[in-house]
């Protein structure tokens, strides 16, 4: 499944290498990529959680067929 996650700030590149990161403008970073299934989804949050960071939305991604 695909996910878009958004965080306050800016973060490394390498904290999450398996996502692609888009730093805002508006201070924000966005976390893109394909997660295989909830279990790595809930690891990409508690990592986000571990490094403080302040959660601002998760979006599912409809891939198109």
């Amino acid at each position: 499944m695909l996910y878009e996650i958004v965080i306050s700030g800016y973060i490394k590149e390498t904290w999450f290498e398996e996502l692609v990161i888009i730093k805002q403008s508006n201070l924000t970073t966005k976390l893109c990529g394909q997660l295989v299934d909830q279990s790595a989804l809930y690891g990409v949050l508690r990592r986000i959680n571990d490094l403080g960071v302040d959660l601002i939305s998760v979006n599912r991604i409809e891939e198109e067929v």
